[in-house]
């Protein structure tokens, strides 16, 4: 699960369709939409946030550093690799999740808390 300026999201995985990633749209207790992702198979993907209605997939959970390698604007349909570097810093990248009130991420990365700065263009 997922919370970001837009709202309630879902990430999750279809096993059933090559393993791609899925973001639904959550509005009280209806899906109100659900986005079927082009992205490089879930076995083969770090993690994934929300963060401004775009979702963001990380390439590795625990290289050091990665890049974060994918991101689709839920408003527009547009996708690209922002090819933005991302470091795991303990190496064993559990968790990542974006704050949209304090406008960080989160990561659970090794037992530890981690926090990331981010610079919006």
């Amino acid at each position: 699960m997922a919370v970001d300026e837009q709202g309630l999201w879902v990430l999750w995985g279809n096993t059933a369709d090559n393993r791609r990633l899925y973001a639904s749209k959550i509005d009280g207790d209806v899906i109100v939409h659900t986005y079927a992702l082009a992205t490089e198979q879930m076995n083969s993907m770090g993690n994934a946030f929300v963060a401004c209605g775009v979702i963001y997939c990380i390439d590795t959970y625990n290289g050091n550093p990665t890049t974060i390698n994918f991101a689709y604007d839920t408003k527009t349909g547009n996708q690209w690799n922002p090819n933005i570097q991302f470091t795991n810093q303990y190496r064993y990248n559990s968790m990542v999740d974006y704050n949209p009130r304090e406008k960080v991420l989160y990561a659970w990365d090794q037992k530890h808390l981690v926090t990331y700065s981010l610079t919006w263009n």
